[in-house]
């Protein structure tokens, strides 16, 4: 078998990049021909990241189908970012350990999507703002939180159409905590997109980010057998030239004053839908970094 995957493994991989970007070219130039402009400020590339998203906002919220991984994906950021914050000393003690651990934490999520992760921080007290730049996906998470028919889970979250660079300019050093999931390895300007971000949030706080480290195992794992053998993402959802190791990402945020104090390597188990830790980073990542205090 090592001799056949020696002899075989480098004629895979070169068709397996050719079905890609065939594929990807194909959805794009189909996207943003039938989809209205984001704005004159929005790539191309922009637009069809959005466009590819919002595709799947009637299904978000099926946790069986295509977002099934990113549903399960709240069992390992969830207690990441709780867990993070009270290391910190951000939470007050008499909450540690409650229902409502998060309450009185202002955080800002870039990216939301259809809400999946910030209506399960709110539900731990969280006062959440959630960005997001799909029309279609944000209709989806505001039409799933007045489904819930939970006033109190409804006064928590203020969803918003707008780019974290026009966020930026209103709320600099406004936020306990910046949540940023799963939306990384689909940004082109990755530092002004977290300059950006890194503006919203107070000095002492901390910024979370979960994303695809930029390797040859996860983009033949993820993107090679995740979409195109076993489906656990639509095809044209993840690329390689996009994704970021961490020791980038701190490299950047240390640029910005935020120091990195935590960094722990996650996997998915295609077969269990399921994640967990594991002893490195070669797959997937989580980050916690602390704005430096003035």
């Amino acid at each position: 078998m090592s001799i056949f995957l020696r002899r075989c493994l480098p004629a895979l991989v070169a068709q397996s990049r050719l079905h890609i970007v065939r594929n990807v070219q194909a959805a794009s130039t189909q996207a943003i021909s039938s989809q209205p402009p984001l704005g004159t400020n929005a790539s191309d590339e922009t637009q069809r990241e959005v466009q590819h998203h919002a595709k799947m906002a009637t299904d978000w919220w099926d946790k069986t189908g295509p977002m099934k991984a990113l549903h399960a994906l709240n069992a390992l950021r969830v207690p990441f970012i709780r867990d993070g914050l009270i290391a910190r000393g951000n939470i007050a003690e008499d909450l540690v350990g409650t229902t409502n651990v998060l309450k009185g934490q202002k955080i800002l999520e870039v990216g939301c999507g259809g809400g999946i992760l910030t209506e399960q921080l709110a539900r731990l007290g969280a006062s959440m703002t959630a960005l997001d730049l799909s029309d279609e996906l944000i209709e989806a998470a505001r039409k799933h939180l007045s489904q819930e028919a939970n006033p109190k889970l409804c006064d928590l979250i203020n969803y918003r159409i707008e780019p974290i660079e026009s966020h930026a300019k209103d709320k600099q050093n406004h936020y306990d905590a910046l949540v940023v999931s799963e939306v990384l390895e689909h940004i082109d300007d990755k530092v002004g997109f977290l300059q950006a971000s890194v503006q919203c949030l107070k000095p002492g706080g901390s910024i979370f980010i979960t994303t695809l480290n930029k390797t040859f195992t996860m983009w033949f794992s993820g993107v090679v057998i995740g979409e195109y053998v076993i489906k656990a993402a639509p095809i044209g959802t993840h690329h390689y030239d996009k994704m970021i190791s961490p020791l980038d990402v701190q490299r950047i945020l240390d640029t910005m004053g935020c120091s990195t104090v935590l960094v722990n390597g996650s996997t998915y188990d295609f077969w269990r839908n399921s994640w967990r830790w594991i002893n490195s980073t070669q797959m997937c990542y989580a980050l916690q970094a602390v704005k430096t205090e003035i």
